[in-house]
């Protein structure tokens, strides 16, 4: 997981933080940061920095660990658990292991291909996230769109890159759920259009243009890729 670059950097920019192994951080991390909710910018803001960014200001302080997965049914990259955070699937913990969700499973290749970038990483998921739970704790919501819990939110995702590749992941991960595939499947193999009047599938039951309006973009662009590319479902 880390290279002694990695840890070198470590080192200078977050002294608090153990190197246990390399494949395992443990410590504290104190930072300030802030999120422009209009421009969608994010910044750490260190002692010679220059805020560009605006928005809120927070700071705090979190107790820390990171570790390389040698088990990924959920993520293939490594998982970060927080000390002291409610352990709640709306502050974007996994309830399986309760290690943070950082970003949906297929967008995971952005961090690990063509090789795993630990600094990128930490700057890009964890720091944003650490940030999140302090905005969380003051305002009761996510400070920016977070995607659906589960399938739901791989169909999101799959929104914004509906490639034939991705199209198969996608549908690879939500058969798994069970009750969500009961739903999806037959929307995915019909012959006209998925109407935005067609029921979500999450337990709302509302419109899904009304309840996961991204979630209706994906399967209407799952649903095509399907058709466009001959593909079979399980």
């Amino acid at each position: 997981m880390l290279t002694e670059k990695d840890k070198q950097w470590l080192t200078e920019h977050y002294p608090n933080l153990l190197v246990e192994s390399d494949n395992k951080v443990v410590g504290e991390v104190s930072f300030t940061a802030t999120h422009n909710k209009d421009s969608g910018r994010f910044l750490e803001i260190g002692l010679d920095t220059v805020d560009g960014v605006g928005g809120l200001r927070l700071s705090g302080t979190f107790q820390i660990t990171i570790t390389a997965r040698t088990i990924t049914p959920h993520s293939r990259l490594p998982a970060l658990t927080i000390e002291g955070v409610e352990t709640i699937s709306d502050r974007h913990i996994n309830q399986s292991d309760l290690s943070a969700c950082l970003c949906n499973p297929l967008e995971e290749d952005e961090y690990l291909e063509p090789e795993f970038d630990f600094q990128r990483f930490f700057k890009e998921l964890v720091m944003p996230f650490l940030y999140g739970q302090l905005y969380y704790s003051q305002e009761g919501h996510w400070p920016w769109f977070d995607y659906a819990h589960g399938g739901l939110g791989t169909i999101e995702a799959f929104s914004r890159n509906p490639t034939p590749e991705k199209a198969n992941e996608c549908i690879q991960r939500i058969s798994q759920e069970i009750q969500l595939w009961k739903i999806v499947k037959p929307l995915l193999l019909q012959r006209e259009d998925i109407k935005g009047h067609t029921l979500c599938p999450c337990p709302k039951h509302d419109h899904l243009r009304r309840c996961h309006p991204i979630a209706l973009d994906g399967l209407r662009l799952l649903r095509n890729a399907v058709r466009e590319h001959f593909i079979q479902l399980p």
